[in-house]
C-alpha cells in the first residue's frame, strides 16, 4: 500500500469518527444544521464520488464516501424536524452543482465536475463558516477539530501536481481550518466573561 493510500485511509477513519460524533450531536439537537445546505452537499458528494472513481483519484474516495453517508444521514435526521431554510448560498450551490454535471456530460470528462464542485463546495460551506463565527454555540468543536485533522492527512496523501488530485484536499483543509478558527474565537469569547466574573 502506498503512502498516499495510507494517508487517505487514515483521513477517512478520522473523518468517520468526527462524522459519527457530529451525527450524534445533530440527533440530540445540540447542533442545528441547515437542511437545504446538507441536501446540496449530499448531491455534491455523490456527484464528486462518481467523478473521483471515474478519474481514478482513489486517495480521496474513502473520505468522500464517508462524506456521502454522513450528509445523507444528517438530511434524514433534520428532515424529520420539518424546518427547511433555502438561502442564497444554497441556491448558488444547487445551480453550481448542476453546472458541474452539465459540464461533465458536455466534455465527457468528469474532471470538469470536480473543478466546478470544488468552487461550489466553497460557496455551500460558507454558511457553516459564517455560523461558526457568529454563533459558535450552535456547533460542537470536537467533530470539527477531528475533521481538520482528517483534512490534514488528506493533504499529506496528495501524490500528484494534477489539479484533479490536489484541489479537493486543499479545499477541504482550508474550509475546515477557517471554520475551526471561527469556533475557537467563539470559545475564547465565552471564556473571557467567565474568567472576569470569577475574578470579580
Amino acid at each position: 500500500m502506498t503512502f498516499s493510500a495510507i494517508c487517505g485511509l487514515i483521513a477517512a477513519v478520522i473523518f468517520g469518527i468526527a462524522s459519527a460524533l457530529y451525527i450524534i450531536d445533530v440527533a440530540r439537537a445540540k447542533v442545528l444544521p441547515s437542511i437545504a445546505t446538507f441536501i446540496i452537499i449530499s448531491f455534491i458528494n455523490v456527484s464528486q464520488l462518481i467523478s473521483l472513481i471515474l478519474k481514478g483519484v482513489w486517495g480521496v474516495v474513502p473520505f468522500t464516501l464517508v462524506g456521502v453517508v454522513t450528509t445523507l444521514t444528517i438530511v434524514f435526521i433534520t428532515l424529520r424536524r420539518r424546518k427547511f431554510y433555502f438561502e442564497l448560498p444554497d441556491k448558488i450551490g444547487l445551480a453550481g452543482a448542476s453546472v458541474g454535471v452539465i459540464a461533465w456530460i458536455l466534455t465527457k470528462d468528469p474532471a470538469w465536475n470536480i473543478y466546478i464542485l470544488t468552487l461550489v463546495n466553497f460557496i455551500t460551506f460558507t454558511p457553516l463558516i459564517i455560523k461558526s463565527f457568529k454563533h459558535p454555540e450552535l456547533e460542537t468543536a470536537l467533530p470539527w477539530q477531528l475533521n481538520l485533522l482528517a483534512s490534514f492527512f488528506l493533504v499529506l496523501g496528495i501524490n500528484s501536481t494534477a489539479a484533479v488530485v490536489w484541489l479537493i484536499p486543499f479545499r477541504q483543509f482550508s474550509c475546515s481550518l477557517i471554520l475551526n478558527i471561527g469556533l475557537l474565537r467563539g470559545q475564547i469569547r465565552s471564556y473571557k466573561p467567565a474568567v472576569e466574573k470569577t475574578i470579580d
